[in-house]
């Protein structure tokens, strides 16, 4: 499987507050969320009036699909019309199949959460009242 990482740059030249520009981000994140079921989130430039840095990413099982995704992702926002799409860097990278024999365990609870992330210093700690 292939995972796809876009992060462009937008300029809304119409916008002449933070307000104006953050109903633009809003407008896109919404209409991408509802057309292709992924998050689009502002990464940059979240203080600049016209510019912001967006981002999103897609989960694919081939190259092609993976960069047919992103492209059909970018030309939906240029052509919302409500912004010109200055930049664009985008990634696709395999997942191979063999991620399975570099997987760590998992220990869960019996109601579902786990303590994995604890470091062992403090799980010590609590053993020995320190």
């Amino acid at each position: 499987m292939y995972v796809g990482v876009c992060r462009f740059s937008i300029v809304v030249e119409h916008s002449h507050s933070l307000k104006e520009k953050r109903s633009v981000v809003r407008k896109l994140r919404d209409r991408v969320r509802e057309r292709f079921h992924i998050g689009l989130v502002e990464v940059g430039g979240h203080d600049t009036w016209q510019r912001a840095d967006l981002a999103f990413s897609v989960l694919t099982r081939t190259r092609d699909a993976c960069e047919a995704a992103l492209g059909s992702v970018l030309g939906f926002v240029q052509h919302q019309g409500l912004c010109e799409i200055v930049a664009v860097r985008r990634e696709s990278a395999l997942f191979s199949e063999d991620w399975f024999s570099s997987a760590e365990p998992w220990h869960e609870h019996a109601d579902g959460t786990s303590d994995d992330w604890i470091p062992a210093v403090w799980k010590d700690e609590d053993k020995t009242g320190g």
